[in-house]
């Protein structure tokens, strides 16, 4: 069990405290040596290690290069302040109480820790046994969105109308992204937009600041009234992996929540077609994943009915014409902007 605080900063990554998280799964495991190969820094800093181990290594299968997630950097971990969960803490919690009873493809775990302020992952290092991760800027092929869509309809129809009592961080809608949806509609950050000369500019329905958020709040409540299952909630391509063998699956689930199917399937179709895909399989796209949301579970919807409430939740995905270059690269804005 472990008693010490969860490492705050990356100089407290030591084998000791690896060796103490690991033993949470691995008991009698014993971390020798570590280094760090790579820090990709962030609001969730993920720091890549190359451990070495002690006897007791391959009952458990453990990987020597793992990847270590949480809000490591004390700068981007002061701008959040107030914020009840952060995105780590939520997954760690996700990770810890849900996860492995959804039957859905996800990033093996070794530990997931929290505590008020503070989340920590220990999660293989993906890149270094072959697999690659999407990119808002590569989009993807018809087929490939597809194989994507038939693991939200499992994880969708599978927990249709289910309650979960005992997680109680779990509720209708996700406060980390209806949070960011107000700070990026407030007047502060649309004045700092106008001032910044490279911005993205957004498409006109956008772009009246006032009228764009009276629509979010619109689509809250109406998903408040029509919330059925569990969704992964951030379903870009940026939150996307795919396995050696060509499998895809979702990654980076800091967002989960109980809400409309359609804020999953709208936001993932569309941002990860081109233009000219999404016009042409966008119907096909979303039949494949009403079939496979009733196989699963789920109910038999209406088209008419399911293909409103896809367009009503295209919104979702008009948050990236307005994020600060802080918080995804400009590129990679006007790339989801486009679509």
């Amino acid at each position: 069990m472990i008693t010490a605080t969860l490492p705050r900063s990356v100089e407290e990554l030591t084998p000791q405290w690896l060796t103490q998280a690991l033993q949470k799964r691995c008991p009698g495991i014993v971390v020798s040596a570590m280094s760090i190969d790579k820090i990709l820094w962030g609001t969730a800093t993920k720091v890549l290690v190359d451990v070495t181990y002690g006897p007791g290594q391959a009952q458990y299968g453990i990987p020597n290069k793992l990847c270590i997630k949480g809000e490591l950097d004390e700068k981007l971990r002061a701008q959040l302040t107030g914020v009840t969960m952060t995105g780590t803490q939520v997954e760690a919690a996700f990770y810890n109480d849900i996860g492995p009873r959804l039957g859905v493809p996800m990033a093996r775990h070794w530990y997931a820790g929290t505590e008020p302020g503070m989340g920590i992952l220990i999660l293989d290092n993906m890149a270094a046994s072959g697999y690659t991760f999407g990119a808002p800027t590569e989009p993807w092929s018809p087929e490939l969105v597809g194989k994507s869509l038939d693991i939200l309809a499992k994880l969708h129809g599978s927990t249709w109308d289910r309650k979960f009592p005992d997680v109680p961080w779990l509720q209708v809608g996700s406060p980390v992204h209806r949070g960011y949806a107000e700070f990026l509609m407030s007047e502060k950050h649309w004045q700092e937009r106008a001032a910044d000369a490279n911005a993205y500019r957004p498409i006109p329905y956008i772009a009246d600041r006032e009228r764009a958020l009276k629509a979010w709040r619109a689509m809250w409540a109406y998903d408040d009234a029509n919330s059925h299952c569990l969704v992964h909630g951030d379903t870009h391509l940026g939150n996307m992996c795919v396995d050696p063998a060509g499998q895809p699956f979702f990654i980076d689930w800091a967002a989960p929540s109980i809400a409309h199917w359609g804020l999953d399937v709208a936001y993932f179709v569309t941002g990860s077609l081109s233009v000219a895909d999404r016009r042409a399989h966008e119907k096909d796209l979303l039949r494949r994943y009403l079939d496979g949301l009733a196989q699963h579970g789920g109910p038999k919807l209406d088209w008419d009915a399911a293909w409103a409430d896809y367009g009503r939740h295209l919104l979702q995905g008009l948050l990236w014409a307005v994020l600060p270059p802080t918080m995804q690269a400009r590129e990679y804005v006007a790339a989801m902007g486009e679509r």
